[in-house]
């Protein structure tokens, strides 16, 4: 089976196909892969193996040792545009680690190790520290692709975003989303406290935590999860790719976490490569995605309230983990069309950004209502966020809603969401002045409150 490959006169890059040895594989997989649930597909991890070249990926193998044999890769976790996650025992203390292993180049540049050291420091008690990944240990190591820096950590489960994408109606229930809500507000209060701006938050950055699994010998591990699925790779040019690549492709453990049955899901807030520390960043940059990105990333201004900014991103990121869709809904995320979301949710922007919209009048009429001839697609209707919180898929009537209608609950998020994304960055709540908010006091808070107790009595009830 042959995977289209792109931009091969980049004969820098490794260009990889995958081999006809895996053709009579295929009839398995297809067979097996409900029960395997790789989510993966070839063509995202041909992507990976083209930049296995000097200063890309490190070609991890299973079997692979670290630290003078101290860490044993036994599986693979995952991968980001700068890492690759591995499942290891560390043979020192019996217990399973992640080892996540950066890019050459992006190893000297990260920030994680520097912002984990720090908050390992940090004396201050506070609820939010638990969401917060500890850093159990650091190592850097040259490989033939150069040298990687690797972070030792606990293993988490799969994302936020993956486990809404693997779950039949794309939401949590409604009270693990309200608790859901508590812990990502509660552990950007405890980041903030610390000084720390995250500058990346989105659902992919959001990991669920598994069970622990540490008197599972490698054995025991496999027959539970599956033994790692290996695919034969090959350069399209016949040659070796070795040793900047490796020979075969693995997919990552089998983890299903559908968000529709999990009732008590504990989160992780993660990925600190681009975090910094407030007072010691005087002109700092965001690198959260577009649609997440709060206003003043569209117009080029200055970003002189980090945290302020990372406020509005986790509002709209709130937005998703509450219901079943993201807030804004554009084609390919174009900018000008984020933009325009964020005008039919909230309305018209401060003046100085309304009038330096360049492509404004492709949208909206200078009274802010929309242009007789809009070209992009069929002439929208304004949908605020009143309206967004009614079709989020929590149910479209007061009867048939999740929410404590009754009681209030649907006015309070929107007062709680409306103030997180104020499009004035200094006039946006801080986390702390949030979790006072009469959203959080009467139903976000108390449904976390409810799960900590479950939790508590599930753990007494083992014993």
């Amino acid at each position: 089976m042959l995977i289209p490959i792109h931009n091969k006169d980049q004969l820098t890059l490794p260009i990889f196909s995958v081999t006809t040895h895996f053709d009579p594989f295929m009839p398995w997989l297809t067979r097996h892969a409900h029960q395997l649930k790789i989510h993966t597909t070839l063509n995202q991890m041909l992507n990976i193996w083209r930049t296995m070249c000097p200063a890309g990926y490190h070609p991890t193998l299973i079997g692979d040792t670290f630290c003078g044999g101290r860490y044993t890769v036994v599986h693979k976790l995952g991968f980001g545009g700068y890492s690759t996650i591995w499942l290891a025992r560390d043979q020192q203390r019996q217990r399973y680690v992640s080892l996540k292993i950066l890019t050459a180049r992006e190893s000297p540049v990260s920030h994680e190790v520097k912002i984990l050291q720090y908050l390992m420091k940090s004396d201050l008690a506070h609820a939010g520290k638990r969401f917060i990944p500890p850093l159990l240990d650091q190592f850097s190591f040259d490989g033939p692709n150069g040298r990687h820096q690797c972070l030792v950590g606990e293993p988490a489960g799969v994302s936020i975003s993956k486990s809404k994408e693997d779950s039949g109606n794309f939401m949590f229930p409604a009270d693990a989303a309200r608790s859901t809500a508590t812990q990502l507000l509660l552990g950007l209060s405890y980041l903030h406290a610390n000084g720390i701006c995250h500058g990346d938050l989105h659902l992919r950055n959001f990991l669920l935590r598994v069970p622990n699994f540490d008197g599972l010998s490698t054995d025991e591990l496999y027959k539970r999860f599956g033994k790692p699925c290996e695919v034969p790779i090959r350069r399209v040019d016949g040659k070796s790719g070795e040793p900047h690549a490796p020979p075969h492709a693995i997919f990552p453990l089998a983890l299903s976490m559908p968000a529709n049955k999990l009732d008590n899901p504990e989160i992780i807030i993660s990925d600190y490569g681009t975090s910094f520390i407030v007072p010691q960043v005087p002109s700092p940059t965001h690198h959260t995605p577009a649609l997440y990105a709060p206003p003043e990333d569209f117009f080029d201004e200055p970003i002189t309230q980090p945290t302020a900014a990372d406020i509005w991103t986790l509002g709209v990121n709130l937005y998703e983990v509450l219901g079943e869709r993201p807030l804004f809904e554009t084609l390919a995320w174009d900018q000008d069309g984020i933009v325009g979301e964020m005008v039919n949710t909230l309305g018209k922007p401060p003046v100085r950004w309304w009038n330096s919209w360049a492509n404004r009048s492709e949208f909206f009429e200078e009274d802010g209502s929309w242009v007789a001839d809009f070209s992009r697609i069929n002439t929208p209707v304004f949908r605020r966020l009143h309206q967004r919180l009614w079709d989020m898929g929590r149910g479209e009537t007061e009867k048939t809603c999740e929410w404590d209608v009754a009681g209030g609950e649907l006015h309070a998020l929107e007062d709680f969401l409306r103030a997180m994304m104020t499009f004035e960055p200094a006039e946006r709540p801080t986390a702390d002045q949030l979790l006072g908010s009469e959203y959080m006091a009467k139903w976000a808070l108390p449904a976390w409150e409810r799960q900590e107790r479950q939790k508590s009595a599930h753990t007494t009830e083992e014993r």
